[in-house]
């Protein structure tokens, strides 16, 4: 049996009042000498049984009416088959809205409909079909609920409807803490927490539960068969010599207990240009290497941007957050280029139209539009060009700036210092960093390079990528906010440098170019939203939230078992909350029996005092 109100227990000793009245009115009999009583005491002996009798049953019903009046106070319930009022019920519906809740399950014969979407069917049918109190809470916010105690399933429902998934991993002890502190606050008979979840957040990972003063419930919302998941995560290296191949870096992570077998396709405008037939241990992790053809590069769209996807494909893995990925990035045929240099502008040119004649160059700019992917200019000679280029590097731009002015106010911006050189004499290139991926390859052609340099520049944070002989930079790179800003030492003229002539030059141009519109290598990075590509970069889901290594369902079940929890599954709801809440309220039974009690007692009385009359 359980009490509603247990505060007032302690008043049913009140019960006892009638039997204390009966016996403090109880007097010692006084024996007192009176003749002729020998027919009195015949009649006393022939009463005396049933006025025992009276008072007996006068007690009990007195006592009885008092007694089941205040069990109506405490308002008892019990399991009882009588067709009585069922005792009030509150629930606390938890929905986990964590990724991995987007699971579809691989059988068709279950609608390809997720994870999340089953357990909002099971609350459904919970709202429609049980009658109790229910408040909703959201594991993504479990300071606050969804939608408070209400017996309306209309507005739970709507509230039901407003839970969105997120696209990160949760820990729902914080959601079980405040249902559990929410049902401490009800009065409700028959209390209990239900969580609607796939087993994949914590506590339930680690099986590890805070402690909870009411009972816990947890509706599995996969399917019984057996699940796995995949995760792919890669890396497009983009190739910045004309008419060469890129490569596509992939790596496979099998997230589950169950081996798998799949395809890795990558795909340009929607049409695959490779595939491979890839097969997963047990938590195994694999790397493939995808060729990326060069002709993939010109397949761009309306905004001359090219997009390549690729793309895990299993029959048994149900999350396809992490199954693929996209790039993208600009044509290297549609790129916008500014060509500013005072001289040697005509090399620049030559060497842009050898590979990529329809690239868009511009020569003169009154500004710098933002849709200009490099720009190869001499030293600005005025303040507002000077600031308006720093600016647009700033933003993660590149730009190849020629040392020809030693008065230019771009030094000062960049905080670098300028002086002429004072030796007339021309250099040979003597070292160069074949690690920076504009140079690799580079180093012999450039060695036979001669160039007198027109200044030296030197600052904190420059790095020589290319020196001459007497220790000279000839290129530097400076890091300018989030870009980057190459300088070149020396004009390009025939007369200070033959770097025009070299083999090396036309192959450094066209590599600036696609350096600085996209790159060498485009990677992903994880972040805790739905996996998306913009220009130049590419999200995928956290490792963390695509782990399925999860055991086996009886051995959950018994685990929750000895921490007084109960698992079931989505389609045993609501048949298994209803038969576990069978108490009947008692309170109304009460009330009939202590006015039962005090009517029998008065016509009892009634009849008495008519005899005695």
């Amino acid at each position: 049996m359980v009490f509603g109100q247990p505060q007032f227990l302690p008043l049913l000793a009140l019960a006892l009042l009638p039997l204390l009245i009966h016996l403090l009115a109880r007097r010692q009999r006084r024996i007192v000498p009176f003749s002729m009583t020998k027919f009195l005491r015949e009649v006393a002996q022939q009463t005396q049984g049933r006025r025992w009798l009276r008072e007996l049953l006068l007690l009990l019903l007195r006592t009885g009416a008092i007694l089941f009046a205040l069990m109506a106070l405490v308002r008892p319930y019990a399991s009882i088959s009588l067709p009585l009022p069922p005792a009030p019920t509150a629930f606390v519906l938890v929905i986990d809205n964590s990724l991995s809740m987007q699971g579809r399950s691989p059988s068709r014969l279950l609608g390809r409909e997720t994870w999340f979407d089953r357990s909002l069917k099971s609350c459904e049918r919970v709202l429609k079909e049980v009658g109790a109190e229910v408040a909703l809470l959201a594991a993504d916010n479990p300071s606050e609920p969804v939608c408070d105690f209400t017996s309306e399933p209309s507005r739970s429902l709507n509230a039901l409807r407003q839970i969105r998934p997120t696209f990160k991993a949760l820990d729902l002890s914080p959601a079980l803490q405040t249902a559990d502190s929410l049902l401490a606050q009800h009065p409700a008979a028959v209390k209990r927490i239900l969580v609607f979840t796939d087993l994949q957040s914590e506590p339930f990972k680690s099986m590890v539960l805070p402690n909870l003063k009411n009972l816990l419930m947890v509706v599995d919302a996969k399917p019984s068969e057996k699940i796995g998941n995949v995760r792919l995560v890669a890396k497009l290296r983009l190739p910045l010599d004309p008419n060469t191949d890129g490569f596509i870096t992939v790596e496979l992570r099998n997230m589950s207990n169950l081996p798998l077998n799949g395809n890795v396709f990558a795909q340009v405008a929607g049409k695959n240009f490779t595939r491979s037939k890839v097969s997963l241990g047990t938590k195994e992790q694999k790397v493939i290497v995808l060729s990326l053809p060069s002709w993939a590069l010109e397949v761009a769209n309306e905004q001359s941007l090219v997009e390549v996807e690729i793309r895990w494909e299993s029959n048994f893995d149900v999350l396809s957050w992490d199954d693929f990925v996209k790039f993208v990035f600009k044509s290297p045929k549609n790129l916008v280029l500014i060509n500013a240099v005072r001289e040697g502008r005509q090399f620049i040119d030559a060497a842009l139209k050898a590979t990529e004649p329809t690239q868009k160059i511009t020569h003169y700019a009154s500004r710098i539009t933002p849709d200009t992917e490099a720009i190869i200019a001499s030293a600005p000679t005025d303040s507002e060009t000077a600031r308006q280029l720093v600016d647009w590097l700033r933003k993660g731009k590149k730009a190849l700036i020629v040392a020809d002015s030693l008065n230019s106010p771009i030094w000062s911006i960049l905080d670098l210092s300028v002086r002429p050189r004072q030796s007339v004499r021309k250099e040979r290139v003597h070292w160069v960093d074949e690690s920076h991926p504009i140079l690799r390859g580079l180093g012999s052609s450039l060695q036979s390079v001669t160039a007198q340099p027109f200044a030296i520049v030197s600052g904190s944070n420059l790095k020589a990528l290319v020196t001459l002989g007497d220790g000279t930079a000839f290129l530097a790179e400076l890091a300018v906010g989030s870009g980057e800003c190459l300088l070149l030492t020396v004009p390009l003229n025939s007369q200070q440098s033959d770097l025009v002539y070299s083999p090396a030059f036309v192959p450094l141009v066209h590599r600036f170019v696609r350096f600085a519109a996209y790159g060498h290598e485009l990677s992903t990075r994880e972040e805790e939203i739905e996996p998306q590509a913009n220009l130049g970069n590419s999200t995928v889901v956290p490792k963390s939230e695509s782990d399925f290594r999860l055991p086996s369902h009886n051995e959950i079940a018994n685990k929750l078992q000895k921490l007084g929890g109960t698992l079931v599954t989505a389609d045993q709801l609501p048949t298994a909350l209803l038969s576990e809440a069978k108490l009947r309220d008692l309170t109304s039974l009460c009330l009939f029996l202590a006015f039962l009690c005090l009517l029998i007692e008065a016509i009892f009385t009634f009849v008495l005092w008519r005899r005695a009359r």
